[in-house]
Order: C-alpha cells, then sequence, then structure tokens
C-alpha cells in the first residue's frame, strides 16, 4: 500500500510540470567516487536505476536532456559531454545514463554551463546530481551566479546524492539559490528517486537570492584526505579512517568527510583500510591551535566487473556471485577487512588482480592491471543454460533433487527446491537428474545449452 502511494505522489510531482512542458537538463555525476558502495551496490548502479524509475513517469513531451562528467577520463577537468540534447523523449537519457562508467573528477561549474548553453536562451530546468564537492572550478556559486544574470529563465536544482562533506553540500545549495532553484539531499535510492521528482516538477524559478556564498563551514582539529593516486579527486565512503592515540582507537572516519572535531593537542596515527587492503599509519602532530592535516595515498584503482553471457553478450553482472583474486597475495599488515567484498565494483592496490565469475557450477575469469586512480573495466564471458525443473508424484513435500554431469560421479547441485518450477542455471552439457522424497524416486536427463532454458518434469517412478 505504501508503495503504491509513493508511487501516485511521484507521478503527481512530475506530471504538475506538464502544462509548460518546459525543457529541462539532467547534469549527472560519473566521477570516480561513483563506484563508492550505497547499499551494498555502487552509487552509480543505485542512481541509474532511480533515474530510470523516476524518467518512467517523464510527462509527456516535456523536452529533457543529459550532460555527464567524469565518465572518460581521470583527472581531467575538460570530461564533460552533452550526452543527449533536450528532446521529448527520456528514453534516450535512460539509455545514455545507464551506460556511463565512473572514471575521473568533479568539474560540476563547467557542466553546468554547457547544460545551460544546451538549453539556450529560452532558458529552463538544470538538474544536478552530484556525490562530491566541485574539484575542478574555485567557485561554481559564482558560475551559477553569472548564468542566472544572462537568464532569467534559468533554474539549477541541486541533488546531494550520498554527500556528507558541508563544503559539497553548501556548494549545491549556494548554486540552487542564486537560480531560484531548490536544494535536495537523497541518502538512498528511494529519496535520490523522489528528489529527482520534485525537481522536475519545480520548473519555474523561485526567488533568486542576490548574492548567495556558500556557507562558512566550521573548522576542524584535524582533515584527513585519502585519494587513489597524487593528484587525484578526494575519495570517500569506500575507505575507513581510523585515528588512533597511542594504542587507543579514538574515533573512525572522521564527522564528516574525514574531518575531526574537538582533540586535544598531541601525538596521533591515522590510517585507511578497505574491504580488500589497509595502508600504513600516518603520524601526525596537533599544536594547541590551528588545524592538522594528513594525507593517505592509498595507491589503488577501480577493478569493474563486466559478466556477459555468451554468445549474445548479455549482461548478467549483478545475478553471479564475483570474487576478488589478488595474483601476488597482500601481506597480513596489508590486507583489508573483507575476505570476500561483495559488489561488482572492487576497490583494488595497484597491479595486476584476477575476478571470477560463477552462477550456479558455470564460471569464468579475467585478469588485469589497475594503476592507481584508475578504472578498469574486466570483460568475464560466461556460458551456462537454465534448467526448468519440475517434480510430480513425490506427495505433498517437495523431494530432494540431486543434478550430477554426465560420466562425472559428484553431483554439482544437491538440494531441496520449493518452487513449483525451479530454475537451475547449469554450465553447458548433459546431466542427469535424479529425485527422491520417502521412497519415490525420479530420474530423467537434461541437455543444457548456452543462453538456452530447458524444461524438464521428473516424475515419481510407480
Amino acid at each position: 500500500m505504501l508503495k503504491t502511494v509513493a508511487a501516485s505522489c511521484l507521478c503527481l510531482l512530475l506530471l504538475a510540470g506538464a502544462p509548460t512542458a518546459q525543457p529541462a537538463m539532467l547534469v549527472l555525476d560519473a566521477s570516480g567516487s561513483m563506484w563508492a558502495r550505497l547499499d551494498d551496490r555502487p552509487r552509480i548502479a543505485v542512481a541509474q536505476d532511480a533515474l530510470a524509475e523516476a524518467l518512467g513517469r517523464w510527462p509527456a513531451g516535456r523536452p529533457l536532456g543529459l550532460v555527464a562528467y567524469g565518465h572518460r577520463r581521470a583527472q581531467d577537468c575538460a570530461d564533460v559531454e552533452l550526452l543527449v540534447p533536450p528532446a521529448a523523449a527520456p528514453a534516450a537519457v535512460i539509455a545514455a545514463a545507464s551506460g556511463l562508467i565512473p572514471r575521473g573528477r568533479t568539474p560540476m561549474a563547467e557542466a553546468l554551463r554547457q547544460a545551460a548553453a544546451a538549453l539556450g536562451t529560452a532558458g529552463g530546468s538544470v538538474i544536478l546530481v552530484s556525490d562530491g564537492i566541485e574539484t575542478c572550478h574555485p567557485d561554481p556559486c559564482a558560475v551559477a551566479q553569472e548564468l542566472a544574470r544572462g537568464n532569467p529563465r534559468l533554474v539549477v536544482h541541486g541533488i546531494a546524492f550520498a554527500l556528507g562533506d558541508p563544503t559539497g553540500l553548501a556548494q549545491l545549495r549556494c548554486m540552487a539559490e542564486a537560480t531560484g532553484g531548490r536544494a535536495f539531499t537523497a541518502r538512498d535510492a528511494a529519496e535520490l528517486t523522489e528528489a529527482l521528482a520534485r525537481a522536475a516538477a519545480a520548473s519555474a524559478p523561485g526567488p533568486r537570492a542576490a548574492a548567495p556564498r556558500a556557507e562558512p563551514v566550521p573548522p576542524p582539529r584535524l582533515t584527513v584526505t585519502l585519494r587513489l593516486c597524487e593528484g587525484c579527486d578526494p575519495i570517500n565512503g569506500e575507505a575507513r579512517i581510523l585515528l588512533r592515540r597511542g594504542d587507543t582507537l579514538i574515533a573512525t572516519d572522521g564527522d564528516p568527510f574525514g574531518r575531526f572535531f574537538d582533540l586535544p593537542a598531541g601525538v596521533y596515527t591515522v590510517q585507511a583500510e578497505t574491504p580488500l587492503f589497509r595502508r600504513p599509519p600516518v603520524l601526525v602532530t596537533l599544536e594547541a591551535s590551528g588545524i592538522g592535516r594528513a594525507e593517505i595515498i592509498l595507491d589503488a584503482g577501480w577493478l569493474v566487473a563486466d559478466v556477459r553471457t555468451e554468445p549474445s553478450g548479455h549482461d548478467v553482472t549483478d545475478s553471479v556471485r564475483l570474487e576478488w583474486r589478488p595474483l601476488a597475495p597482500l601481506p597480513e599488515e596489508q590486507r583489508g577487512t573483507a575476505a570476500r567484498p561483495s559488489g561488482s565494483a572492487f576497490l583494488v592496490p595497484a597491479g595486476r588482480h584476477g575476478l571470477l565469475a560463477r552462477t550456479g557450477n558455470a564460471e569464468a575469469a579475467a585478469e588485469a592491471e589497475v594503476a592507481a586512480g584508475e578504472t578498469v573495466v574486466l570483460r568475464l564471458p560466461i556460458r551456462f543454460g537454465t534448467l526448468a525443473l519440475r517434480r510430480e508424484g513425490f506427495g505433498p513435500a517437495m523431494p530432494r533433487v540431486t543434478i550430477t554431469p554426465e560420466n562425472a560421479d559428484t553431483p554439482v547441485f544437491d538440494d531441496r527446491p520449493e518452487e513449483e518450477v525451479a530454475m537451475i542455471r547449469l554450465a553447458p552439457g548433459t546431466y542427469a537428474i535424479a529425485a527422491e522424497q520417502e521412497g519415490r524416486e525420479g530420474n530423467a536427463l537434461a541437455e543444457i545449452e548456452s543462453e538456452a532454458t530447458v524444461e524438464i518434469t521428473v516424475s515419481a517412478a510407480e
């Protein structure tokens, strides 16, 4: 019931902007930080799903376009691209956004300029979604103010997605206020979908702040910055920060974004750890006054799995089990906190790594070299088919099922599936299927081909 009401509210919000058919441009963050996990999924995947849901209710006839940044090159402030000019069909925006691979920096100001230019003198709405701070322009708020002076019909809405950095929040709020727009925060997929709907509905500029400026942020006692490489943008969300005084753990992570407050003068150690690796501690001395700073270079990059079936190339990344395999074992003191991290994107130390994809008894493996600050997409072709298995005549309880490859002794499946039709993935080949329940037995053979579904019914023998 609640889900139905929420969907209805989203639909009404989106339709509220329909009469004017004012064009809109979506600006989507595809910087490297979008690989950080949110609810055990990369932020970029969460954002893509939320975008598809929100745009599924986009008002018919209202033009929509897409600008993205950080999706082609690392450490390049010019990596801003108009992917979809303002047009009446949102399907093109959904398709373009789904293909983005985060790689680089966060040039929000330049992306805002290009989105405004795409709208032209007639103006319209710019909906900016970002998970980080501007890392290329010294004053994105001034850019928004300049655009507002040049076009009274331009409005910018900022959505802070999984963003805890107060500087980043202040930047988005300031850009919105300069153009009479609104600022939203979204901590998860549901809130992002709602924020997109509300931003779409607020199509007309409201009162504009005469001279907006980012609000001052209270100074911390210690600021810790994590970077994948020398010159890389700061990262957040994937690595923990451990602050110790002597052997005592004082604080973790910082509140927020690597900022630690209320620390007395003294000597501290700062260490960064990720699910897969950790870096040696850094010594920091805090004086009686002033701000201490520490920077840790993780010397790491992103390894992203792209698992596709053969021969058609259908993407099945989200429905397989993935394992990271370091080709050179890490020393004990450098190992991370998770032996088997989940997800399809892995923050790995620079070097050569392997990934293994599994579904049923089908496997695919591949290796890649990852440099610090780099995003490597590793293709893993996999071959499997699906057995659609029914069981009849075994009584009220489902029988135990074993599935064994032809000419083998060890089964690859041994379970009591409860579904009326059990969908079981298997590598191509011939399999013997046996079902047993309280003395009732049944057998069948199945030939599995890649990307095909075979329907088999195992009946209990009379």
